[in-house]
């Protein structure tokens, strides 16, 4: 078994599975985690072929629509699983930069270590940080860098509408009573409503 990132227990136990059968299983090589990999590997030896050495490394990527069809109040398309998107901005981060170890836990507090990033002009990008940058310290060779972190590219405005969505309860993962096939028939409107705890009329009608 082949994966240019994440391996569960499950995952793990395909692996001689997949030798006694004779078969390679190619999973998690798309665009992040995959080419991004192949793309930094690529950049490490060229350095280190011209004789130099890595003391900083900061990846974003992201799978981001044309400028033209970021159309929509995300300013994003869904180019993987709706639902890991939106659960990914929930997640921990852990990342070295300048010599010191950050960490964020799950639940929301990722969309406050928000950051421009500024290297296209005429783009408007942010990004936050990607899970654990760490676990690629070995894996890298970059053991003596001063800072490490892979993150999560995205057009400027898409992380302040995830962490409204937060606030709002609409991230919880937890099933909502209203939200039963035998609830009671409810509108958007009075849903909302619900989850801020206030009066229906508070909301602007259309």
């Amino acid at each position: 078994m082949v994966t240019a990132s994440y391996k569960t227990s499950e995952m793990k136990a395909l692996h001689d599975a997949a030798l006694e059968a004779g078969v390679t299983i190619l999973n998690e090589v798309g665009l992040d985690p995959g080419i991004d990999h192949l793309f930094a590997m690529e950049c490490f030896e060229q350095v280190h072929s011209n004789g130099g050495k890595i003391t900083s490394f900061k990846s974003f990527c992201g799978g981001i629509p044309a400028p033209e069809s970021a159309d929509n109040s995300l300013l994003y398309k869904f180019s993987w699983n709706p639902r890991g998107v939106i659960l990914n901005t929930l997640s921990g981060a852990r990342w070295l930069e300048e010599g010191k170890v950050h960490e964020i836990h799950e639940g929301g507090a990722l969309m406050d270590a928000v950051r421009e990033i500024d290297f296209l002009k005429g783009f408007s990008f942010e990004g936050y940080p990607n899970r654990d940058s760490l676990i690629y310290q070995d894996v890298y060779g970059l053991n003596s860098v001063r800072t490490l972190l892979r993150g999560t590219l995205r057009y400027k405005g898409f992380c302040n509408l995830m962490k409204g969505f937060h606030m709002m309860q609409l991230l919880n993962t937890n099933p909502h009573p209203l939200l039963h096939p035998n609830g009671p028939d409810i509108t958007w409107r009075q849903f909302i409503a619900n989850l801020l705890a206030q009066p229906e009329d508070i909301l602007p009608t259309t």
